[in-house]
């Protein structure tokens, strides 16, 4: 990845940071894919290093990166591990988004920032359910808050999807109030609460070791005090802020396995000279053809994300809501840009690229994961043609 700009100083040092540990974090990407386990032992390190605070504003004692510096470290993590980037980018989303739009009640966004400096405690948005899917989908959630008594509730439902289940906190739960508002909520249940349960469901072919398994709520009480906002159902999605951090995140995974993939075939080119070869394959027109190709689509992906992170830092809180489509367009093109490089990758290495001893196969199969992330394709080119089309002319027929 070429210098990052001064403006980016918190950024390069999370990175400087990470350098020294690259190799312990390799083996356990490797590790963690094959068994499909949680990398406790990763996220520990993480931790030491001050990234699960990063986003923490200092006055608790956190980094308070920027978007565009998390954005930055997050691709140099993913090039060492995608899924370990991706399932930390949860992480940072949730904590750095709030930071940003001050939505929680004070004494509880109080004590999950604490919490996350002196504890080292992930948090997570858990919001998709088997029947429902994704919240962005629209529909109401199957998981229940009914009341009991005055100011306290019960939780029952099921979650799927919860990247990080094995070591969560603090479990930022999507609910739906049965009490006769019709409202949706979001409320902080703690790792701790009698009556949570985790199923490891999570047996998939990429992003192995997220830990997104189901979560079971059954019975669970909490209090008023334990709600982060409450939702009318016409504007139950993501806010902008949430969507910028969330989309971002996710695409500095895609382009840091891109990187990876574009890395290793480049040092595969220069070195490989088949047998009775004059040179290495590298010389031949149409490897440089395909390499170029590789490293055009790479810089493009590059220059929109970086460019639409720092945007969206410069902005007020406001105008933000205006960058929505360039926020989309930043996601979509990196994913779709990260599969066709590791694509591209994989051919030009050839049969070698199939062993599971080489990394590439490994990130053939991550780097397909965000495409099944808001925003999903159609819902992405939607927010960017509204922005072109609409209003559109009332009808005089």
């Amino acid at each position: 990845m070429p210098p990052l700009p001064p403006t980016h100083k918190a950024g390069r040092e999370l990175i400087e940071r990470l350098a020294p540990h690259a190799e312990f974090l390799s083996q356990q990407a490797a590790a963690r894919d094959r068994d499909a386990g949680f990398p406790f032992a990763s996220f520990d390190l993480l931790r030491e290093i001050g990234w699960i605070a990063a986003p923490i504003p200092r006055e608790y004692g956190g980094g308070e990166c920027s978007l565009a510096d998390l954005v930055a470290a997050q691709t140099a993590l993913a090039k060492i591990d995608m899924a370990l980037a991706f399932s930390c980018g949860m992480h940072l989303m949730s904590v750095g988004s709030e930071r940003s739009n001050l939505n929680w009640p004070a004494q509880l966004r109080d004590r999950i920032f604490r919490s996350v400096v002196q504890e080292g405690a992930l948090c997570n948005q858990v919001a998709s359910e088997p029947e429902l899917g994704s919240p962005q989908g629209g529909g109401r959630p199957q998981t229940a808050l009914t009341p009991d008594g005055p100011g306290r509730w019960r939780i029952n439902g099921r979650k799927s999807f919860t990247t990080l289940a094995p070591d969560l906190t603090w479990f930022l739960t999507y609910c739906a109030l049965e009490d006769g508002s019709g409202m949706l909520a979001r409320v902080a249940v703690h790792r701790d609460s009698p009556g949570l349960r985790i199923e490891e469901t999570w047996d998939v072919v990429g992003l192995r070791s997220t830990g997104s398994h189901d979560v079971w709520y059954e019975n669970i009480a909490v209090t008023d005090d334990e709600f982060l906002v409450k939702q009318d159902p016409a504007r139950s999605g993501q806010r902008h802020g949430d969507f910028a951090w969330f989309a971002l995140l996710v695409s500095a995974a895609s382009l840091g396995v891109a990187e990876a993939a574009r890395d290793y075939t480049v040092e595969f080119a220069r070195n490989r000279r088949p047998g009775g070869a004059p040179g290495v394959i590298g010389s031949l027109p149409t490897v440089r053809a395909q390499v170029g190709e590789i490293d055009l689509r790479i810089m493009t992906a590059r220059a929109l994300l970086h460019e639409t992170a720092s945007a969206w830092d410069t902005l007020d809180a406001e105008s933000r809501s205006s960058i929505g489509p360039r926020v989309a367009a930043a996601k979509l093109h990196t994913s779709d840009s990260a599969v066709d490089v590791v694509d591209r990758c994989m051919r030009l290495v050839g049969g070698i690229s199939l062993h599971r001893s080489e990394p590439l196969e490994r990130y053939y199969r991550d780097v397909r994961g965000p495409l099944h992330n808001p925003p999903i394709t159609p819902r992405g080119l939607e927010v960017i043609a509204s922005a072109a089309l609409d209003p559109l002319p009332e009808s005089t027929s």
